[in-house]
Parts: structure tokens; C-alpha cells; sequence
């Protein structure tokens, strides 16, 4: 009997429904960051304290950045820290570039009319569904035909066509008011001024979500980097840890510089996601909203 109470008082009190559910959320959250908090803190021990000490100890008793001054030196031709830079730059060209070559190509399917423009959107749609694990082998050999191998640009240039960039920028610029493109017709406005000042600023949630997402997306891309990257000067930070973590050959004799460098791996999506997190789901929910 208390419980169909206690049911029924649950069901009628929305205060209380947004109470349980923050809470659920919250203890959702905690566990999503429990490896990370525990790989931070195995970055702050020596590796043979983060080994013996025992219970383990989620606060480092006599931390140290030890583990975080043997990841940005040299070893073995292996630098860490030009590992950084290169994905760095490698995930600023190729957002950028992204955007500019996604942008007019949305604006030309949702605002221009020609002949096979909804046959070119649905192949679009159509391309969304396979897993892009399916277009490495054809993509591999045109950049060994190109010859750009062991090159920045066989990097960059498979993402410039991304499909679901297109997508979520045409979903977007479909809310613009036709009539707000005819008084600009009527006033003289060309195509590219009306794309640079009403377009661009109306789509900037998209824009915003579609840049954060591919700067992770190159960010931590490592298959594809595995395949074309050869030099130890150019490698990704996610190769470079990897080719990193094989120099200790026994794992837990370097579990702490290792947990240094997966946490300098994790680091800047963690900031992303904070300092934008509110682009994101707004971006997200604007997309699933628009038709």
C-alpha cells in the first residue's frame, strides 16, 4: 500500500521527478569518469608505488609530475610532444578546410534547385550508413597513387568530404525563412553575400557542433594515421603513444608515464567537452529538431 503511494506522490511531483533523475545522471557521470580520475591519479605516482602500494590509494599520497617530464622528452626517436603539435595541426587544417567545402555544398542542396539534387542528397544519406572502416582500403591506394604517403595532406584530405557535415548543415539551413531569401533577392543581395550574412550566422550552432566533432574526430582518429604515417617526426599523438608504450616492453614497469601520456590523449577532449558542452547539445538537439 506505502509503495502505490509513494508511486503515485512520484508521478504527480515533477520537482521530485527532476531531483531522481539528476541524480541517476549524476552517478551515470561519476562512473564515465572513474578511469580517468583513476588515470590521472596513476599519472601522479612512481610507477613502483602506483604497482605495490596496496590498498591502491585514489589520491597520491606524494604525487609527482615525474611520469608527465618522461612523456614530453625524446625516447627512442619517439617524441610525444611533436606528436601533440602534429595532431594539433593536423585536427585545425582539416576542421577548417572541412567547414569551408561543407558549407557552400549544404547551401547549394537546401537552398538551390537543379536537376538530381535529391538524388545527390540521398547518396549522401546513403554513404552515412556504412562504417568507415569500408572505404579505407580504396581510399589507401588513391593516396599511394597520389603519392602522398608519409604526407600531412594524405591526412587531411580523405575528411574534406565529410558526409554527415553536409547533412547537418543542409538540415539546418532548411529552417531559413524563404521569404527572408526572397527580400534579399529583392534588395540585390548575390548568393555568396546572403551565405556569408544571413546563413552563416543562423547556422552557427551547426558550425560550432560540426567543428568540435571533427577536431575529435582527427584528433583521435589512429587507425587511418597507422596506415599512411611512416616517419617518427610526423606521427599523430595516438601513434606516437602507442610506439611510446612499446619502448618499456613490460607494461607495468611504466604504468605511470603510460597513464601520463593516455591522460595528455584524453586532456583536450575532456576540456572541449566542458568549455562547449552547451554547443554540443545544442547542436545535437537543433538537428534532430529540424526538418
Amino acid at each position: 500500500m506505502q509503495e502505490k503511494i509513494w508511486l503515485k506522490l512520484f508521478k504527480s511531483n515533477k520537482k521530485l521527478q527532476r531531483i531522481v533523475l539528476s541524480i541517476i545522471l549524476w552517478i551515470i557521470a561519476a562512473i564515465w569518469y572513474i578511469p580517468i580520475f583513476w588515470m590521472l591519479s596513476t599519472s601522479l605516482k612512481s610507477s613502483q608505488v602506483a604497482i605495490t602500494e596496496n590498498p591502491p590509494r585514489w589520491i597520491p599520497q606524494e604525487p609527482t609530475l615525474e611520469n608527465y617530464k618522461i612523456v614530453f622528452s625524446p625516447a627512442s626517436g619517439i617524441s610525444v610532444m611533436r606528436g601533440i603539435i602534429n595532431s594539433f595541426f593536423v585536427a585545425i587544417i582539416s576542421t577548417f578546410l572541412g567547414l569551408v567545402i561543407a558549407t557552400p555544398a549544404a547551401y547549394a542542396l537546401s537552398r538551390l534547385r537543379f536537376r538530381g539534387r535529391n538524388a545527390i542528397f540521398w547518396s549522401y544519406v546513403a554513404i552515412l550508413a556504412f562504417p568507415g572502416v569500408l572505404f579505407l582500403v580504396p581510399q589507401y591506394f588513391i593516396i599511394h597513387r597520389l603519392g602522398l604517403m608519409d604526407n600531412y595532406l594524405a591526412l587531411i584530405l580523405p575528411g574534406l568530404g565529410s558526409t554527415f557535415g553536409v547533412f547537418l548543415l543542409r538540415q539546418y539551413m532548411l529552417g531559413i525563412p524563404r521569404e527572408l531569401e526572397d527580400a534579399a533577392w529583392i534588395d540585390g543581395c548575390s548568393r555568396l553575400r546572403f551565405l556569408v550574412t544571413v546563413v552563416l550566422p543562423y547556422v552557427k550552432p551547426a558550425l560550432t557542433t560540426l567543428a568540435l566533432m571533427s577536431f575529435l574526430g582527427s584528433w583521435n582518429s589512429f587507425l587511418w594515421p597507422l596506415l599512411v604515417l611512416n616517419s617518427p617526426e610526423k606521427l599523430t599523438l595516438p601513434i606516437a603513444l602507442v610506439r611510446f608504450s612499446a619502448g618499456w616492453g613490460d607494461p607495468f614497469r611504466g604504468i605511470g608515464p603510460l597513464m601520463a601520456g593516455a591522460f595528455v590523449s584524453v586532456a583536450p577532449t575532456l576540456i572541449i567537452f566542458i568549455v562547449f558542452h552547451k554547443y554540443l547539445m545544442q547542436g545535437i538537439s537543433l538537428s534532430v529538431g529540424e526538418k
